[in-house]
């Protein structure tokens, strides 16, 4: 991490710290809580990463002699602030859930404590860090299922929002399911399979065609994937099929037909049967061209026969859902626990420092997720509410199995266990994935699932609404 990366923040994170300094509370013990308000495309869960680069960042973060000369010519801030800027040192205990694993809206997905000025300086690049790497692992997560887990290459570098966008997308896509890049720079930072054919200029650079087909084999005969869409595709098909007997010639093997346009279900239907009839029936059949999780639904819904995607624009943008609403806030000073009221309800916080616990039912497949009090150490039976609407309770009964998800990642500004990268991420995510119930994971109306609060979150909720309700009194 470059140390200017500990001003990658909003400016007011440091008139704030500014403050608490002059103000005498810098040092006071805060807790915040990092979540989420609602599940991305219209879905109800998401894939949680980006959590544990967020926490090797923190670990190393410094303020460079060159971002304490930039933020002294805003000519604001005091001597104090910018003498403990220099001798900045994390302090700060940081608890999690692991990257990988599926996680829902309004659940503590991490929980940072520690003096109060330290929280609030990392907050912005905590929730850059988080925001958009799960979101991005969702959008492939709901791709990987719908394709029902077929290969998918992200291809998306080209339309990505800047280089640190798409090295990020291609990362994050790797968790959600995907199986290779496009992104060499990426492929090169974080060890990401990276794949590729040809672009349409290739085709067109020779006099025609099977030329241009013939060359790429000479020079590729051991990765062969062909596009056949940019005169016509069933031409260009059959042009494949004479190179796909060359190489058989050869020792080779033909990879794979790449579709790039038109209605992807009819082609494809139409280049396999080419294929098969030509004693082709190894060669994959590639599909791209504005892919989403909608429209691999309908190919499929449609019978195309596509063995591979290679998804761009819609992965690696998360074109029809952009940013993830992830938030940060405080839950917790010296010990008190703290509330945000609103009348907006979903912008009502839940107080204190806490555990998620997830309980599964007698088959395995998860339940429900509650939130109890830290203090608790053990998740309480009796009634859970939901956190949106205290008339929507049950009562928790002899749960099959209980997991406790938030795991203490960073004690006293030191990292004390491991951290997931995107391959254990991965592993993560396949695991949990199978445990969650098909009725959450369905495109349309999927079936909501329940987060709540305990007994106990409800009735400290319910007492600091009450006490600040009659203080504004």
């Amino acid at each position: 991490m470059s140390y200017d990366y500990a001003i990658l923040t909003d400016f007011y994170q440091l008139t704030m710290a500014n403050g608490y300094l002059l103000k005498g509370i810098a040092h006071n013990n805060a807790v915040f809580d990092l979540f989420f308000r609602s599940a991305p495309f219209n879905g109800v869960y998401a894939i949680c990463y980006g959590l544990s680069k967020a926490i090797r960042d923190i670990h190393e973060m410094k303020f460079s002699d060159d971002a304490i000369n930039f933020l002294q010519e805003q000519q604001l801030f005091s001597d104090d602030f910018f003498d403990y800027l220099s001798n900045f040192k994390p302090k700060l205990n940081i608890r999690t859930i692991e990257d990988g694993r599926v996680i829902f809206p309004y659940e503590t997905v991490a929980q940072v404590e520690g003096p109060l000025i330290q929280c609030q300086l990392i907050e912005t690049y905590l929730l850059n860090s988080f925001n958009f790497p799960t979101l991005c692992a969702t959008k492939a997560n709901r791709m990987w299922l719908t394709s029902e887990k077929q290969s998918i290459l992200e291809f998306g570098l080209r339309r990505a929002q800047g280089p640190n966008g798409a090295i990020t997308a291609s990362e994050a896509a790797m968790v959600g399911g995907c199986t290779g890049t496009s992104n060499v720079l990426a492929g090169k930072l974080h060890d990401i399979p990276i794949s590729g054919t040809q672009a349409h200029s290739w085709i067109m650079a020779f006099d025609n065609e099977l030329e241009a087909f013939r060359a790429y084999a000479e020079i590729y005969p051991k990765n062969c994937i062909l596009l056949i869409d940019t005169y016509d595709t069933i031409e260009g098909c059959k042009n494949a099929v004479i190179v796909g007997k060359e190489l058989e010639e050869k020792g080779e093997k033909l990879i794979g037909v790449r579709i790039d346009s038109g209605d992807l279900a009819y082609f494809s239907r139409q280049v396999r049967k080419i294929l098969d009839e030509a004693g082709l029936d190894y060669v994959k059949v590639v599909a791209s061209n504005d892919v989403d999780e909608y429209v691999i639904a309908e190919i499929k819904r449609n019978k195309g026969n596509i063995d591979l995607w290679g998804i761009g624009t819609k992965l690696a943008t998360c074109y029809d859902d952009p940013a993830l609403g992830g938030v940060y806030k405080l839950v917790e000073i010296n010990n008190e626990p703290k509330i945000k009221i609103s009348s907006n309800v979903e912008k009502m916080t839940i107080p204190s420092k806490k555990q998620v616990y997830r309980i599964y039912n007698g088959d395995g497949f998860m339940s429900g997720d509650i939130m109890e009090l830290k203090e608790k150490k053990t998740l309480e039976e009796g009634y859970v509410y939901d956190p949106l609407n205290p008339m929507r309770f049950y009562n928790l009964k002899n749960p099959a199995r209980v997991e406790a998800l938030l795991h203490l990642r960073m004690s006293e500004g030191k990292i004390v266990s491991e951290l997931n990268d995107w391959k254990k991420a991965r592993e993560c995510m396949e695991r949990d994935i199978e445990f969650l119930p098909d009725t959450s994971k369905r495109l349309l109306n999927p079936q909501n699932y329940r987060v709540s609060i305990s007994q106990s979150i409800h009735d400290l909720r319910t007492h600091l609404i009450e006490t600040y309700i009659g203080k504004d009194k």
